[in-house]
């Protein structure tokens, strides 16, 4: 479950709610505490004369719930070292400093004021979802351009100027759960809900409103702790109930032994997951039965662009855990982005690309799709916070394949 702490309005949308709050859609964020530490990827450069593009990536590598984070972070090394192979952005190196927030609050705001002060550092990519309102007006105030990657918060991405969010943004995030269901006919809605952190209930309001507004039924909240030896009587609770889709609004791991437990108890339904708390560890439970939303184009449909991210992920020998999610495939997106942008404004290869470069070539983006790898037409502006991205992917999963095409679901 994905959670995210903001106060705002709560207005209604044809069929879904628009809500604000407190709210956590799919996995639980936490924190810990340590420091902020740096590496350097994509720094093969040879052959590559121009000035480096030095990017720094902000990601949740080691800390509490980041196993979709920390993976989509060496699928973004990834695509720097492919890029830098294939001559760089107009024969400008990529260069990567990989910054681990560990989900922690002051590690990334220390490290937010480091990359301030550093001005070697071109751009931003924002991969730490714990952490993103912590850092974000730091870097909005210091004209530091975050260049996509993917988060949530409504007062970040479509709020601060100098963030360009490329991925589905609050409320769709949630309204996408709902919609998810009706597809593989589920119509008696739950939630499965931490028991340990107040913001996975506090987003269950949302979840029951969006469910009513689209004509399901809403059966309830289940509330679990993540160290019960047993879900056996939540589970027998839900089959009592005539739920036929259970939203899991708790940890991968732990969401892996719900479905075990219910489905030996007889829960014949589909379970609900969306964006990044769909991992490998959670679809790869057998028997699972899944369905949701993704903010990030889907990685297994056999359209040019996506077989091309495939391939390059095969090249690199990046794991298919790691790449097989939203969280890899929004930061491969923003690479793409990036490549694609800067190689229409990169300067001379002996003048250095610095973040008021690539500010003046992103505010200069119009109706970018990156050729479907984009949720919808993209459009920033100068001093503007970006657009409210609406659309997203459905899928369902069953028998160990996914279902679901490269056209985005866009609600109107």
């Amino acid at each position: 479950m994905i959670s995210m702490r903001f106060r705002g309005n709560t207005p209604v949308r044809r069929g879904l709610v628009v809500a604000g709050g407190l709210v956590a859609a799919s996995l639980v964020l936490t924190s810990c505490s340590g420091s902020s530490g740096g590496s350097s990827a994509g720094t093969d450069t040879a052959g590559l004369k121009g000035s480096p593009i030095k990017v720094a990536l902000v990601a949740n590598i080691s800390g509490p719930s980041g196993e979709a984070e920390a993976g989509a972070a060496k699928v973004f090394e990834a695509w720097g070292a492919a890029t830098n192979a294939a001559g760089g952005i107009a024969g400008h190196p990529v260069t990567i400093v990989v910054k681990d927030t560990k989900g922690d609050a002051p590690t990334a705001q220390t490290m937010a004021e480091e990359l301030v002060a550093d001005t070697s550092i071109a751009a931003v990519v924002s991969d730490s979802s714990a952490t993103e309102g912590v850092v974000g007006q730091t870097l909005s105030d210091a004209g530091l351009p975050v260049v996509g990657g993917e988060g949530y918060s409504p007062l970040v991405w479509g709020k601060l100027k100098n963030w360009f969010g490329i991925t589905t943004t609050f409320p769709q995030v949630v309204n996408m759960q709902v919609a998810s269901a009706q597809p593989v006919g589920g119509h008696t809605l739950s939630v499965v809900a931490c028991a340990e952190d107040p913001s996975c209930v506090a987003a269950m309001p949302l979840f029951e409103g969006a469910a009513k507004a689209a004509g399901d039924t809403f059966a309830g909240t289940v509330k679990v702790a993540g160290a019960a030896p047993n879900y056996t009587a939540e589970c027998l609770s839900l089959v009592k109930k005539n739920a036929d889709f259970v939203q899991l609004s708790v940890a991968p791991q732990v969401g892996v032994r719900i479905v075990s437990d219910c489905q030996t108890q007889g829960y014949k339904g589909y379970f609900g997951s969306s964006a990044a708390s769909v991992t490998s560890s959670l679809y790869s439970a057998p028997g699972i039965r899944l369905a949701g939303g993704l903010n990030a184009f889907p990685w297994w449909v056999d359209d040019a662009p996506v077989k091309h991210f495939r391939e390059v992920m095969t090249a690199q020998k990046v794991a298919e855990k790691d790449w097989a999610q939203p969280t890899a495939t929004a930061l491969w997106a923003t690479g793409e982005l990036l490549t694609k942008t800067m190689a229409k404004a990169a300067p001379a290869a002996d003048t250095a690309v610095t973040r008021e470069t690539v500010l003046g070539a992103y505010t200069k983006i119009s109706g970018e799709t990156l050729d479907g790898l984009l949720p919808q037409p993209i459009t920033f502006t100068a001093d503007q916070p970006a657009p409210p991205v609406n659309c997203y992917w459905l899928f369902d999963y069953q028998n160990g394949a996914f279902k679901g095409t490269f056209a985005p679901t866009c609600p109107k």
